[in-house]
This record gives structure tokens, sequence and C-alpha cells, in this order.
């Protein structure tokens, strides 16, 4: 499968590798910016999006993550319908009231094991790259 490529959006006028993605909840689709984070774990998203999407986001599983300060935010994971490019899959999707970046964050979590994410700095480029499930070799 080809390589699904975002060109850097600007912000605060910076290149930054911010894709646009589609999240699946009970009141149907929406359109979602994230900056992709290889330094976090978990997909955080702001309840701006949580609101949009009818996702009652205390109803999440409850947990705590370290952010760049040495603090902990709460964080409330629910399994939603996520889509990069034309691919759709489940994922780990955080909700958090204490999200201060500005951003949503595409941590590695659910992203990484299915797509080589590579970032072209020179071309203001981020590209996904689907990994293929491996087969299992016959025995002989």
């Amino acid at each position: 499968m080809r390589s699904i490529s975002f060109p850097y959006k600007a912000y605060r006028g910076f290149p930054c590798p911010i894709v646009t993605i589609g999240i699946k909840g009970p009141l149907g689709w929406i359109r979602a910016e994230a900056y992709v984070d290889t330094g976090a774990f978990v997909l955080i998203f702001t309840l701006n999006e949580a609101a949009g999407l009818g996702v009652d986001y205390r109803k999440g599983k409850e947990t705590f993550v370290t952010v760049g300060d040495g603090g902990l935010i709460p964080v409330y994971v629910h399994r939603l319908p996520l889509q990069i490019g034309p691919i759709v899959f489940k994922a780990s999707i955080g909700f958090s009231p204490r999200l201060g970046v500005g951003f949503n964050l595409l941590g590695r979590q659910d992203i990484f094991n299915r797509f080589d994410v590579t970032f072209r700095d020179a071309k203001k480029q981020v590209s996904f790259q689907p990994i293929s499930p491996q087969r299992p070799k016959k025995q002989a």
C-alpha cells in the first residue's frame, strides 16, 4: 500500500508535523488535527473533540500521563475508530481536561505498530507507510 503523506502545518509561525485525521464517536465522524509526537505514548485530544464526537470523556478508563514538566494530567481513554488517510482502525484515544500544549497529540500507541512514520523536515512532510501484516510461513 502507498505511503500517506501530509505537509507540515504552521504552528506559531513554525512548520510542524500536524496532520488531519478522522475520529468516529456516537455523533459520527469528525476531522481533528493532531501533532505527531514520537515522545508521547498515548493519543490525547481536547474536550472540544470529545464534545464534537458526543463522547462523555469521564466514562473512559482514567489514567495519568506525565507531561513535559514532570507533572501528571488525567486522561480518559476510549476505544474509537480512527482514520489516517484511507485506513480506518480502532485506537485508544484519550481526552483530557488538562491538555495544555495548545494542540492534540498523536502518540505512539496504536499508530507506530501500524505505520512506519517518517519525518522529512527538509521537505516539511510527515509520511505514514502502512505496515503489511506478517503472514505465517508454511511448514516444510
